[in-house]
C-alpha cells in the first residue's frame, strides 16, 4: 500500500486527520457471533478495514464474506443517521436506517488496533445482529 504508512498518523491523529480523503486499508482477522441464533460462531476470516476521512466526515467498512460486510459513516440522510463516536481511545462511527431500523457500528481502539463491530442483518429469515471482532494490522511498505 503506497500510503499505508499514514494510517498511524490518522489513528493518532484522529479528527485533525479526517481532512485527508485518502483510502487507509488493513487487515483484520475477525470472528463473527450471533447471538440470536444460540450464540453462532461463524467462521473466523481476513477481512479488509477500509478508513477514510472527508472534512467532518468519517467513512469505515469492513470489507469481507456476507456476514463480515460492515459500512458506517457519520453521514445524515434522508435514509439513515450516522454519527462519529472517535474519541481520545478509538475511532468509530455508527449509522441507523430510519425506514427499516437496521443498526450498523465499527469501532477501532487506536492504541491496540482491535476491532469491534456489529450490523443487524438477516439470518435463517430473522433478524438478528452479528458482533465481529478480531485484531487489525497496519501494513507498511
Amino acid at each position: 500500500m503506497k500510503f499505508a504508512w499514514l494510517l498511524p498518523l490518522v489513528l493518532a491523529l484522529g479528527p485533525w486527520a479526517q481532512a485527508l480523503a485518502q483510502t487507509f486499508k488493513m487487515p483484520c482477522e475477525v470472528t463473527a457471533t450471533i447471538p440470536a441464533a444460540d450464540d453462532l460462531k461463524l467462521p473466523p476470516e481476513t477481512a479488509t478495514m477500509e478508513i477514510q476521512g472527508m472534512g467532518k466526515n468519517i467513512f469505515m467498512r469492513l470489507n469481507g464474506s456476507k456476514y463480515y460486510n460492515v459500512t458506517v459513516n457519520s453521514l445524515v440522510t434522508d435514509e439513515f443517521v450516522g454519527k462519529d463516536l472517535t474519541t481520545n481511545k478509538e475511532m468509530g462511527a455508527h449509522r441507523r436506517f430510519f425506514k427499516s431500523g437496521l443498526e450498523s457500528e465499527i469501532r477501532i481502539a487506536r492504541q491496540t488496533v482491535y476491532l469491534h463491530a456489529f450490523h443487524d442483518t438477516d439470518y435463517q429469515g430473522k433478524r438478528v445482529r452479528v458482533f465481529i471482532e478480531g485484531p487489525c494490522k497496519v501494513v507498511t511498505q
